[in-house]
Order: structure tokens, then sequence, then C-alpha cells
């Protein structure tokens, strides 16, 4: 279901036509560890409980310890082996029930530990093959499944077996069909690519031919779509006089011009190996009208998180640029648990209000939303600075360059990361990128593996990307603003928004004050 060519290469290297690469991947091998861990804490949970554990995980004959263990009524079995046919599987726990079978008074039913929060599809469809599975050892199948996720206590997910049996069943026909036989797919990019081994190899193979995912912005449905009507290769789309030959299927027709002179603008740059860039009509409210006047109070803001870290993440660097002098200064609060993140966030939230009081026109600039995001997710995980975060968002003080761009311009890139834009305004990084990602991904590592001690070569790595970061976000701001002066000069009026001081309306500061007054009773 992630990806039919995957299918396909695995056939042909079970089969010994091909070698399968390797891919070092720090972030899925954490992830493995943490996964190991949280099924580590909740066996030592049933142990802890009274149950009877057996661990069947080391030594041979797996899958006939296993049915030994089954067949003595074992509380919990630890990694159970089940085969049937051309199927195997590995269950992290079987769980013992009080539902006969032809074990006895028993039977037993699948668990499996998990780190996300949201059971996947994929997770429903492993749990049912485990279940089949291990009906034909005892006789009758599971009545549920469950899931175990990270928590305190562990969050319990369980999921009646009959409501997704008959959807199993038609993927499983259809991946036993793909593997009975050599079929002819493509490396189209699904969202399996980020932590593939093949990765590489497939990505080679795009860019051989040139294929219409290297247009920046262009969505799969797009690319069928596109490639229904001829246009197969970036090159093939660019030259087209229109966008389409009739009507597309999905989508508007408006949204197919914009990818077609997008890439047009990427082959021309391709040919003449040279930047370009052109500017959008203007439309209210948006691009080139979202950006305020520039005060010498403005902060440019940049985040770095692991998002992987226990209990849903850790904020562990909030960086920032004044532009107060010659030479842009860079600050930070670093967080490295949960008390220094609340400690850090309310320094930062307490700066930016001390700030905009002196400095009425001051605005936050970062790229993308993510920035924004996490001041709510902050504000609300820690209880803490609410009011000052709400005031800030209802004055409009976070401006995300991301959107002004996207709006405003369409350049010669694949992608519109800021570190793709910067040739254009000619920033060079301090940091060299694949240093610097090998220090985030060593210090998110220890954070997401709950380690207390992170090593201060990788945090002087993180702080100068992170400081590239805010003084990219300050200079596309200036770039952005000279591209405004330029429109305007041309003629263009480019009414700067309003400023707006954030104060809540009656109703809503009425509302506060009750909510407080409960929240203080509840507290107390």
């Amino acid at each position: 279901l992630s990806c039919s060519h995957l299918t396909q290469l695995s056939r042909r290297t079970a089969l010994g036509e091909l070698t399968r690469p390797f891919r070092h991947d720090p972030l899925l091998e954490t992830l493995i560890e943490r996964g190991q861990q949280h099924e580590e804490a909740y066996v030592q949970k049933q142990k802890d409980s009274g149950r009877t554990v057996i661990d069947v995980s080391v030594g041979s004959g797996r899958d006939v310890r296993t049915l030994e263990a089954m067949k003595a009524g074992a509380d919990v079995i630890v990694q159970a082996e089940l085969r049937s046919g051309h199927w195997l599987g590995y269950a992290d726990l079987l769980l013992r029930t009080s539902k006969p079978s032809e074990l006895g008074e028993w039977s037993y039913e699948v668990v499996d530990t998990k780190l996300a929060q949201e059971t996947k599809g994929t997770t429903i469809l492993q749990l049912c093959l485990y279940s089949e599975l291990l009906s034909e050892l005892q006789g009758v199948m599971p009545t549920q499944m469950v899931v175990v996720k990270p928590g305190e206590p562990f969050h319990i997910d369980a999921y009646r077996l009959d409501d997704f049996l008959a959807y199993y069943q038609v993927v499983k026909e259809n991946l036993e069909e793909a593997a009975a036989v050599q079929r002819a797919t493509y490396p189209e990019p699904v969202a399996h690519c980020e932590i593939c081994n093949w990765w590489t190899t497939c990505n080679e193979r795009r860019r051989a031919d040139d294929h219409l995912s290297f247009i920046a912005g262009i969505r799969s449905d797009q690319t069928m779509e596109l490639k229904a009507q001829n246009r197969d290769t970036l090159k093939a789309f660019a030259d087209a006089a229109e966008p389409l030959d009739c009507p597309p299927i999905r989508g508007s027709v408006d949204s197919f011009q914009r990818i077609h002179r997008q890439a047009q603008i990427q082959h021309a740059a391709r040919t003449e190996e040279t930047l370009k860039h052109e500017l959008l009509p203007i439309e209210d409210g948006r691009g080139f009208l979202r950006l305020p006047e520039p005060n010498p109070g403005d902060v440019f803001f940049d985040i770095e998180g692991a998002r992987h870290a226990p209990d849903g993440g850790l904020e562990y660097l909030l960086g920032y640029v004044l532009n107060e002098n010659v030479t842009p200064t860079f600050h930070e609060h670093w967080a490295l648990n949960r008390t220094q993140e609340k400690a850090a966030f309310e320094a930062f939230i307490d700066f930016l209000i001390d700030r905009w009081h002196l400095n009425p026109g001051m605005h936050i600039y970062h790229y993308a939303p993510y920035e924004q995001s996490a001041m709510k997710r902050l504000a609300m995980r820690h209880a803490t600075r609410e009011d000052e975060v709400d005031r800030l968002l209802r004055a409009d003080r976070f401006i995300d360059l991301y959107a002004v761009v996207r709006q405003g311009l369409i350049a010669s890139v694949e992608s519109y990361s800021i570190k793709c834009l910067e040739p254009f305004y000619g920033y060079d990084r301090d940091a060299e990128l694949a240093e610097a990602r090998h220090g985030l991904q060593r210090l998110e590592r220890t954070l997401e593996l709950g380690a207390a001690d992170v090593l201060a070569e990788d945090q002087d790595i993180v702080r100068i990307y992170n400081r590239d970061d805010c003084i990219s976000t300050l200079q596309l701001r200036d770039w952005l603003e000279t591209l405004r002066q330029q429109m305007v000069d041309a003629g263009h009026d480019l009414p700067r928004p309003d400023l707006k001081d954030g104060a809540a309306s009656e109703t809503a500061e009425e509302r506060s004050e009750a909510v407080g007054r409960v929240f203080d009773r509840l507290v107390a």
C-alpha cells in the first residue's frame, strides 16, 4: 500500500536479482530504540502485576516455543513467532483472555506497542495478519486486537477484529498477486520515500527521467493528470503552449496554470544556468500586502524541536536575531527537558511583550507556520502566557514569510524551503549543511532517547545552524522589501497592513475572567 514499486524491488531482492542498498538513518534508528524501550516498559508492567511472562525471542525453534507457551497457558508471551504458509510475523505480545479455544478455557489476542499517538492503517493491517495467524494456532479468531501507546499510565486502544477483516483480506490477496509475478512499476515519489533504503536509487531514476515531481509544489494527482495528457516530463510540460489540452478530472484550471508557469521558470533557469523569478499579480491581503513596515524592534525567529522526544516532543531551542546594530545579534533559549522548556518559553514571550511595548510597530518574522503553532502548543502545554500569546496572534505580530513568498512570487527552485531561496539574496551559511544535519540528528537522538547529557559540540553545531536560519529570515525579509519597493516604483499601490493592538473583545475578556475563576477554584 505504501509503494507498489518497493514491492517489486523487494521481490527481486528475495530472488537474488538485486542487492538491497544500505541507508544510514539516525532518526529511524532512534525510533527503533525508543520502540524497544516502550515495549520493555510495558512487559515490565505485566511482570510487576504478577502475571507469568514468557519471552521466546532468544534461541531457535521460536515457533515451537511459542505454541508450547500458549498450551501452558502463560499470561503473557513476548515476541511470539506466528507462521502459516508463506506468511510470518512476530507479535510484540500475546495476552491471555478468557475466551475458550482448542488450547482450553483460554485463548490469546495480539498486542502491539507503538510510539505513535494515532493508530495508523498499516498497524491495523499488521495486527489483522497476526490475529489470523494466531487463530490457526488456537483454533479460534481473537475478538479484538490491542495497541499500547506511551503514557502514564499506558494508553490502551482496542479494535474489534471483525470491523477490519474484510478490508484486510482484499489487501492481502492483492499483495499475494503482486508478489507472484514480476510487474512493471515506476518509482513514483510517495510518503514512504522518507524512510526507504531505495530512495537514492529511485531519485536518480526520476532525475534522469526529468520527472514531473521536481516541479515545486506539484501534487501527485496533478502529476497523474499531466501524464494522462502526454505531459510526462518537466520539459514537456514547460514547453507546452497550454497547461492542459482538456479540463482536468481533478483540480482547478488555475492550479494547473500556476504549476505550468513554475515549470517554465524552472526549465528556463536550468537551460540558461541562471536564477529566475517573477512577481505574481497583487491580490487583497496576500503576498506583498502582508508585509508590515520594517521596524527597529523586529525579531527574526526560528525554533529547533525534537518531535519524537517523550510526551509529545520538545522545543529545545528558541533562537532569534535582532537587527539593531550594524551586525545582527543572535540570542538563544535552550531547553533540554520539560522544566527548561517552560522557562525558555516564558522568558521568550516576556521578552516579546516588553519589546512590543518599547516598539509598537514591532513584528516577529519566521518562515513556515511551525513557529506560530509551537507558540500555541507551548502555551497550552504549560498553561502559561496564554493571554500574551493570544494578544500577539490577534495583533498579527507573527509574520510568516513563507506565505508572502508563495503568494507573491514564483522562483526557479524545486522546493520553497528557505535554504533553496538563499541564492536569490546571496546568503552564505556559516554551518555546512551536511555537518549541521548530523549535529541535529545526534542532539535530537539524545533528547528523544531521554538521555540527560547533550554533547557541547552538537549544541554548538545546532546553535550555528539556528543562527543561520534566523539571519537568513532577516535577509529574506530585506530582499522581499526590495522587490516590494520595485513594485511601488513601477506604480503599484501596496498599502501596509493596519497595526492592531491585539486587545480582546469585551465578550472574550468576560469569558477569560469566568474561566479564570473556575480554574482557581479547581486548583484550590
